[in-house]
Order: structure tokens, then sequence, then C-alpha cells
């Protein structure tokens, strides 16, 4: 039994959230059940149902005011803080079989080339038994 993650990534404003809801939609229009999982700790508004929050184990918010750290220390503290508790997200993905989960990541260049977050993620999954493939969405205004 396989189930099937998409990691969006890219920057901050590329449209990751956008690819999800729109991934989201198709889905329910051809009866392919989805769940979308927000990994944003600083997200605030959602286009899509979101079946895993990751606010719900950590905010950045909260980050920020507790431990006085800045936007970019407290999003890798809140990503570290969810790779040292990844038993919490996987009693949240529960144990769906043939699944699909889209997981709109935060856009934080350093959670992908600094800390290795998302690699013990990727891991983690591939481990849970999904099939883990990566959506780097960019904004077509600096490609064309």
């Amino acid at each position: 039994v396989m189930r099937y993650a998409h990691m969006v990534i890219g920057p901050a404003g590329s449209g990751k959230s956008t690819y999800c809801e729109a991934i989201a939609k198709h889905c329910e229009a051809v009866n392919r059940v989805v769940h979308v999982v927000n990994l944003d700790p600083a997200a605030e508004v959602f286009n899509y149902p979101v079946a895993v929050d990751v606010r719900d184990l950590i905010s950045l918010s909260e980050v920020m005011e507790e431990l006085e750290y800045g936007p970019n220390g407290g999003l890798v503290y809140c990503m570290e803080y969810l790779v040292d508790n990844l038993e919490w997200l996987k009693d949240q993905l529960g144990d769906f079989d043939n699944d699909y989960y889209i997981f709109d990541c935060p856009g934080q260049i350093e959670l992908y080339s600094h800390v290795p977050v998302m690699r013990r993620l990727v891991n983690t999954l591939q481990q849970w038994d999904f099939r883990v493939c990566c959506v780097y969405c960019m904004d077509s205004q600096f490609i064309v």
C-alpha cells in the first residue's frame, strides 16, 4: 500500500499555496482523495481545506514572542522543532492508503540550504512508505 507526497517548495510569494489550492480542487473534481498539509508555521490564510496544520504543534508568532527570535531564526526553530517531533506528524497523517498528500512548505531558503530539516522530513516520509516528489514553484516573471 502506497501513499504519495508532493513537497511544494519555492521562494516566498512564488505561488506555493495557490498551487496547493489548484491541485486540491482538481483532485476533488476527479474524485481523488487529497490531504493538504500546512508546514508553514507563519501561514495565516488558506484557500484550501487544511488536513494537518503545523501551527497546531508550533507557530512562528509564539516562537517570536516567547523566545524573542526574529522571523528567520523563529522559522528555523519551528521547523527544527517539527523534525524533533515527527511522531506528532505521523499521528496527524493517519494511516490512509493510496492517498495523495500535498505539503505546503515554507519559502525560507535557509531551511533547504543551511539546515537539514527538509531532508530529514523527506527521509522520514520515505521511511513511512510515502513516494515523495518535490514541486518547485517559481514566479514566472523571473523566468520569462
